[in-house]
């Protein structure tokens, strides 16, 4: 699992690309620290750059197993290799452990960034 961090300098950076209309939406892994805490974190650390007015809306990012079988449940556990034993077919199946998923703007929809407005 990545760090704190280096997860907020990974969102920052994703941020700063995409066309934001002063509101973004993320899910944060449940596992690396609470949505309240990792949203103060953003708070202080975008003071003075582009992203201070950003109104950033955080939630619990789920973990999964993803399975050949078509198994697809939430994942309880903290600890893991990547993979578990799937309960319904016993095959090895993977752990879906994303550190963030960007919600809004969606990075596969936005535009990128054309401009900046200081006021």
């Amino acid at each position: 699992m990545e760090k704190v961090g280096n997860v907020l300098i990974n969102l920052m950076q994703d941020l700063s690309r995409y066309s934001t209309n002063g509101s973004a939406h993320i899910k944060i892994n449940r596992s690396m620290c609470k949505p309240e805490q990792f949203k103060a974190l953003f708070n202080h650390f975008t003071r003075g750059t582009i992203l201070e007015r950003i109104e950033l809306d955080v939630e619990e990012l789920e973990t999964y197993v993803n399975c050949s079988c078509g198994y697809n449940q939430t994942f309880e556990r903290d600890e893991h290799a990547g993979y578990t034993r799937c309960p319904r077919c016993g095959k090895f199946a993977e752990v879906v452990d994303r550190p963030y998923e960007l919600v809004s703007p969606d990075p596969s929809k936005a535009g990128l960034r054309t401009n900046i407005r200081f006021s």
